[in-house]
């Protein structure tokens, strides 16, 4: 019989849980004895959520640890002996105590905790394996960011939180862009968005079903869906910007971000609400507009309700449970313009109306509703049994473009006025991760499961599949999309004496992963041909092809279905010493196998040393790999376009088809990569802190979605090789390579102002550059068609389309109940293409856009210190982007970047284009 790997799991921590012979009744021995605190802040506040561990100095047994309660008291049952304990909590000073525990009498421990004076002296998990670090002493660049930091501003999704702390993070805001809308992916150091690593408490995250097909930053990507995880279950993310890889294997090129949940904090009831406050078009007297779209436009839209709940609970001292939901109600906004093109056929009086606003571009709506919880028990053998997860549910609307009432897209008897179509999301995201960790033998072990499965369904409503003429549906059930992945990893730790005075820290690991992707057909009128002409105004056929499948999005075909799976296993070593007081020395290694590819490996060599107690140099050199993803591999959909009013199928096919193979695909292989860094971090004087960080990432086989191969050269390739029925597609291929440069600074002071004010200033920048070094070529036939395999328009995507630039600084300042934040980001110049060459009659098709500084205002006062009230403004001047300079041509199909004068803003904007976003904010501690 078959056991999955989260039973293998269960059944393998059951066994340890249950030791042979009397080991257990051994572990629970009579001599245990209580030790007890306060954890108190620098004016005497409890301070609650903080973690006291406690480690034993003369023998080695599993560490234990509690959280403290709300009022800031804690806990612990101990065997009698000498320890170690530790007080952490971000934000504040790691404090330590040396205490001799007895059975006689409680032994009494209080902590009185400094604020952070610096990020210099926050702990995290990511980048060495096997212990936390500082970010001082880590040999990498580490950002460590509280739920505190994170929640200071209005935002109210998780990857918008992040990109406002953290320079490399870039979270572009998609619109009329399909399922992207949806679900926006996110990038780091301006790489693509699956080229980063998520991890939730350590553990890898499994990615969101949508393969990114549209014309956006992430383009060709599947990336992790950030939002589907609730910022108010948030404790603090680790972001490690450095190659992983060789320590935690494929899409780790860029770095990794670990979101540790919260684990016994107290609880808390949150309502935010807001909206966008805003005047758009301010600037169309100096753009090239069409006539009637010259006003100012004010709003008020966009309104977003966020309710969060969570709450810990500490079931006896060795256990917590922490639950925490969240729903969250995004309307949609709206910033286009009067679309002025003529609606209704040549003598129609119709057309004598007024132009007006029948677009949409701007936020999608959503409703989501999410749910999360972190456990933990510790048995009376020290042996761990922790589990997390959660499990979300959205559900989006976002439109495509107008069918105008003259055009053959539209059939007139059901939409006599034209029609706006729309892609409903149905979306399903849940994980779960159970595991065990403990001590044997001198070794820290940690034996874990997670899986997880994202399922994106497609509707497609207040739409018609024109070939159905007026039998069509106007609702369609579009097909799903779905990605499971189950990971299973072992990782054991020790240290190792040595002839020199300090230990060698070993880390070894292994890792089994096995991920699914499946495709589910539409329903038949969603894809189906029906035969039936264009209808003209008057309901009768013309000799006009229709285009067939539901308007906006044709549904999945049944060619399209199936399920694809693959399996890998990996193992890896990590090995740190400090050879030296000043020098510390880390080698990683790592080896896969992949069912479908084959076997990779690499390694990383990272260096500490210490020139002074608070001024260190780092440095790191890495190889690196990212596996395909069966997105990738196995994408398969249908669409319809017309050449000279002929119809033709254009297929996204996979790379595995006979037409891909006739159009040059070949088999995926990993990409790789080598990462190279140097920095360092220094604290010259109290208070200020200073890292800065060079990096240089060479990507090879970098992997790319081709544009469309059409024309009648290409069906007359598919005709000479007996494929017929498509006339033309596209392929996913390892066509690039690429090499990026930068450069991370960030710094951060903290000054106590009086006994009750605190002043902590933070600034961040990113530079960094992106190069395409090379581009494959195509088959001999298809050189003619060589901007169809890497063009103008993906390669300024990829060099131009995240900020060369990202600056930011923010301050916080708080007296007692009161508390003010104030922010200002620079977000550097993008660019874009829109055609394989620079201009056409209509003007240019590139755009750079250029720079933009947001800032963000917010003050909150706390009532009886259970009462938090906050209001605040993001985007307080009402900043917009460029606006889109070329107009297109009314007389031809060719709409330019503003879509015919139509939408005024860019999704490549790295902030949107919502302007102004005034909320209010209240919090209740349970």
């Amino acid at each position: 019989m078959r056991c999955s790997p989260l039973i293998m799991t269960f059944c393998m921590a059951s066994l340890l849980f249950q030791p042979p012979g009397n080991t257990f009744a051994q572990t629970a021995a009579p001599n245990i004895a209580l030790v007890k605190g306060r954890v108190t802040g620098p004016a005497g506040e409890a301070l609650a959520g903080a973690t006291i561990i406690a480690s034993a100095i003369e023998r080695s047994s599993a560490a234990r640890s509690v959280t403290t309660r709300i009022d800031g008291t804690y806990q612990l049952t101990l065997s009698s002996g000498r320890y170690e304990l530790r007080m952490l909590l971000i934000g504040y000073v790691a404090t330590f105590d040396s205490i001799n525990v007895t059975t006689t009498e409680a032994t009494v421990v209080d902590f009185h905790a400094q604020r952070v004076r610096t990020n210099l002296e926050r702990v995290a998990v990511v980048g060495t394996r096997g212990e936390q670090r500082t970010v001082i002493s880590a040999p990498v660049p580490i950002d460590v960011i509280s739920a505190a930091d994170i929640q200071q501003s209005g935002r109210t999704e998780t990857a918008q939180m992040l990109q406002s702390v953290a320079p490399s993070v870039n979270f572009p805001r998609t619109t009329v862009g399909d399922g992207t809308d949806h679900i926006r992916p996110v990038t780091l150091r301006g790489l693509a968005p699956d080229q980063a690593l998520i991890l939730v408490n350590g553990k890898r995250r499994h990615t969101s079903a949508l393969v990114n097909l549209n014309g956006f930053v992430g383009r060709g990507s599947q990336a992790v869906d950030l939002n589907a995880i609730p910022a108010s279950m948030i404790d603090h993310v680790e972001i490690l910007r450095d190659g992983a890889a060789a320590q935690y294997g494929s899409d780790a090129i860029a770095g990794v971000v670990n979101i540790i949940l919260k684990s016994q904090a107290a609880g808390n009831f949150t309502v935010e609400s807001g909206q966008n406050l805003t005047t758009y078009n301010r600037d169309a007297t100096s753009a090239v507009a069409f006539p009637g779209q010259l006003a100012e436009q004010s709003v008020h839209d966009g309104q977003v309700v966020t309710s969060s709940l969570n709450y810990g609970w500490t079931p006896g001292e060795r256990s917590y449970l922490q639950i925490g939901g969240e729903v969250r109600d995004r309307a949609g906004t709206n910033r286009s313009l009067p679309d002025t093109r003529q609606q209704y056929f040549t003598g129609d009086p119709r057309n004598l109306r007024a132009p007006s606003i029948n677009h949409w571009q701007g936020d999608s709506y959503n409703h989501d509703t999410q749910l999360f919880l972190n456990s933990s028990h510790t048995f009376n053998n020290d042996v761990e049994l922790y589990a997390f997860g959660g499990y979300g549910h959205r559900r989006g609307a976002s439109a495509g473009f107008w069918r105008r009432p003259l055009e053959d897209r539209t059939v007139r008897s059901l939409y006599p006025d034209g029609f706006l179509p729309f892609i409903k999301s149905d979306i399903d995201d849940g994980s779960f991760s159970v595991g065990a960790k403990g001590n044997a033998l001198g070794w820290k072990w940690d034996l874990g499961s997670v899986y997880g499965r994202n399922a994106f369904g497609f509707t497609i409503d207040n739409s018609a599949n024109v070939s159905l003429g007026n039998a069509s549906p106007t609702s369609f059930n579009a097909g799903k999309l779905a990605s499971a992945q189950s990971t299973t990893t072992l990782d054991i730790f020790r240290e190792v004496k040595t002839p020199w005075n300090t230990p060698l820290r070993l880390a070894l690991g292994a890792e089994f992963r096995a991920d699914r992707y499946s495709i589910s057909q539409g329903d038949s009128a969603s894809w189906t041909d029906g035969h039936v002409k264009v209808l003209d105004a008057d309901g009768v056929a013309t000799t006009r092809l229709a285009a067939h499948g539901s308007q906006v999005f044709p549904g999945f075909r049944p060619g399209d279905a199936g399920a694809h799976s693959r399996t890998n296993g990996a193992a890896y070593v990590d090995i740190e010493n400090e050879i030296t007081s000043k020098l510390l020395i880390d080698v990683a290694g790592r080896a896969e196998r992949y069912s479908d590819f084959g076997s990779t490996t690499t390694g990383k060599v990272a260096a500490r040393y210490k020139l002074a107690e608070r001024f260190v140099l780092r440095g790191a050199a890495s190889s690196g790999f990212r596996a395909p993803s069966l997105g990738q591999e196995f994408f398969s959909s249908t669409a319809t376009n017309f050449n000279k009013g002929v119809a033709f199928d254009v297929r996204t096919f996979p790379v595995n088809t006979a037409e891909a193979r006739l159009l040059g695909a070949r088999d995926l292989q990993p990409e790789r990569s080598l990462n190279l860094s140097a920095g360092i971090a220094v604290e010259p004087v109290r208070g200020l802190a200073l890292t800065a960080d060079y990096y240089r990432i060479t990507i090879d086989k970098r992997i790319v979605l081709s544009d469309n191969f059409t024309g009648d050269a290409i069906q007359e390739l598919f005709r000479q090789a007996d494929l017929s029925g498509v006339s033309g597609g596209r392929f996913f291929s390892n066509a690039i390579d690429t090499r990026s440069n930068g450069v991370d600074l960030v710094a951060s002071y903290s000054a106590q102002l009086g006994r009750a004010a605190v002043l902590r200033l933070t600034s961040g920048y990113n530079h960094n550059t992106v190069k395409v070094t090379r581009v494959d070529s195509t088959p001999p036939q298809l050189r003619a068609f060589q901007e169809s395999l890497f063009g103008h328009i993906e390669r300024t995507r990829i060099e131009h389309g995240n900020p060369r630039d990202n600056f930011f600084v923010s301050a916080n300042y708080t007296r007692g109940n009161f508390g003010l934040n104030a922010r200002t980001q620079r977000y550097g110049e993008v660019s874009i293409a829109a055609g394989a060459t620079s201009s056409n009659a209509t003007g240019t098709l590139d755009q750079t856009f250029g720079a933009k500084w947001i800032s963000d205002l917010a003050a909150s006062y706390a009532l009886r210190s259970r009462y938090t009230l906050s209001i605040g403004a993001d985007n307080i001047f009402d900043v917009y982007p460029d606006r889109n300079l070329n107009p297109g041509d009314p007389a031809t199909t060719n709409g330019g970047l503003s879509n015919f004068g139509i939408f005024p803003y860019n999704g490549v904007s790295p902030f949107g284009f919502n302007g102004r976003f005034v909320y209010t904010k209240v919090s209740v501690g349970l």
